[in-house]
């Protein structure tokens, strides 16, 4: 049987190990506390675009203007056409250098992060012609709010676009 001094510096040594682990965990949920990028945050611009065998491929990048934030996963996109948004689809992944698996980007303030775009612009089954885009509407992953990007597409296939999740600095489509 243990004696009540022994009892009570157990207890006292378990409240410290209790107390070491919440500071510990504080300390590092403080540090993974950033927040997510906003789209009221982030501006969008193509940085380039490269075309071969029916597919064009597109890069875009997001400039951060606010305090550093975080993105993790695949925005959502929709085509713009001269008198509103046209059908779109989308897809993850389709060409090989769209099949990064997704990570937690950190931007900073000013810094960058990628999105890389794919589409075909050859018709598909009964299409005759592919839908023109003027610009691409962009969600960033778990946010709200919309972000307009000028990017020209003719995306066939009903406006299907197959897109990288988003990379962490400039990504060029060359």
């Amino acid at each position: 049987m243990r004696s009540p001094t022994s009892l009570t510096m157990l207890g006292a040594a378990l409240a410290a190990v209790a107390v070491t682990a919440l500071t510990v965990q504080t300390a590092t949920g403080s540090q993974a506390s950033t927040p997510t990028c906003q789209a009221s945050q982030l501006h969008g611009k193509r940085l380039d675009s490269n075309g071969a065998a029916g597919t064009i491929l597109s890069s875009v990048t997001l400039r951060n203007s606010g305090t550093a934030c975080t993105l993790k996963g695949y925005p959502s996109l929709r085509i713009e056409g001269a008198h509103g948004l046209l059908p779109t689809h989308v897809q993850h992944g389709g060409l090989a250098v769209l099949k990064a698996k997704p990570k937690l980007v950190k931007i900073a303030h000013n810094g960058k992060a990628s999105v890389l775009i794919s589409y075909g612009d050859v018709p598909v089954g009964s299409e005759t012609t592919c839908p023109a885009g003027k610009a691409l509407r962009l969600r960033p992953p778990k946010a709200t709010g919309w972000l307009t990007i000028k990017v020209a597409t003719s995306a066939c296939g009903h406006g299907t676009l197959d897109e990288s999740p988003v990379l962490a600095g400039v990504h060029s489509s060359r």
